[in-house]
């Protein structure tokens, strides 16, 4: 009788380990399962386009402001660092030091377009996502003539880097976002973008290794809002 006892003991102890032994299988399964959304390529695009986070729309918004502040010649290139960190405590925030350059192109002496081109670092921390990484552009801006009442920019803006989400998974994972228009306009004004569209294109790989790539369109609606289309057909909107 005592056998059976130490027989049935060991069996269950046996049992318990394997049922054990799978459930850390499983939960290891989980947390290395890791696919990036497209929710999460909808965050990290509305991060990469807000001014809140450094993102496109403020690169924008430096680029006209050269124009207007800064004396410029024709054919004469210019240089200079631009860095910016958000005031203390903001959320989102944002950090980046970015070396640009910049030239004139004149029609003999009457200005018609303003070349820019910039690189270097750029991490922000967003609401649900966090990114360590860089920035790189080029800007053509164009209709300066006095007459008009909106600058044109043809635009490429690309942000590489290695993104936190900050939610649900907490996961990692690394990126490259590009945006690239030809007809965004931008009130002489206010400086602020008031229409255009821009094709979104985003790739890279997840913690566990796994590759992901989206694709879209940014169209800018003025009023600081934007609407973002996957080319699964849903929707985001933008606003900052």
């Amino acid at each position: 009788m005592k056998n059976v006892k130490t027989t049935m003991v060991i069996l269950l102890m046996a049992s318990s380990l394997g049922l054990g032994l799978n459930s850390c299988k499983k939960d290891g399964v989980a947390a290395t399962d890791v696919s990036v959304t497209e929710a999460d390529a909808a965050e990290l695009t509305t991060d990469a386009v807000t001014p809140t986070t450094g993102g496109f729309a403020l690169q924008v918004n430096s680029s006209v402001t050269i124009y207007k502040t800064v004396v410029l010649s024709c054919g004469v290139k210019k240089d200079s660092t631009l860095t910016k960190t958000s005031a203390a405590g903001a959320t989102p925030s944002y950090s980046y030091n970015l070396s640009w350059n910049y030239m004139l192109t004149c029609a003999g002496i009457v200005p018609s377009q303003l070349t820019f081109n910039f690189t270097g670092s750029h991490t922000f921390d967003g609401t649900r996502m966090s990114s360590n990484g860089s920035s790189t552009g080029g800007f053509v801006l164009t209709n300066l003539q006095p007459s008009a009442s909106t600058y044109s920019l043809s635009t490429t803006f690309t942000h590489t880097g290695t993104e936190t989400s900050k939610i649900a998974r907490k996961y990692t994972f690394t990126s490259n976002l590009s945006i690239t228009s030809s007809n965004i306009l931008v009130d002489k004004t206010t400086l602020k973008i008031v229409s255009g569209s821009a094709a979104v294109k985003l790739t890279g790989s997840s913690s566990s290794g796994k590759s992901f790539s989206f694709a879209g369109t940014i169209t800018f609606l003025g009023d600081n809002k934007a609407t973002l289309l996957l080319n699964s057909g849903t929707s985001y909107a933008i606003q900052w």
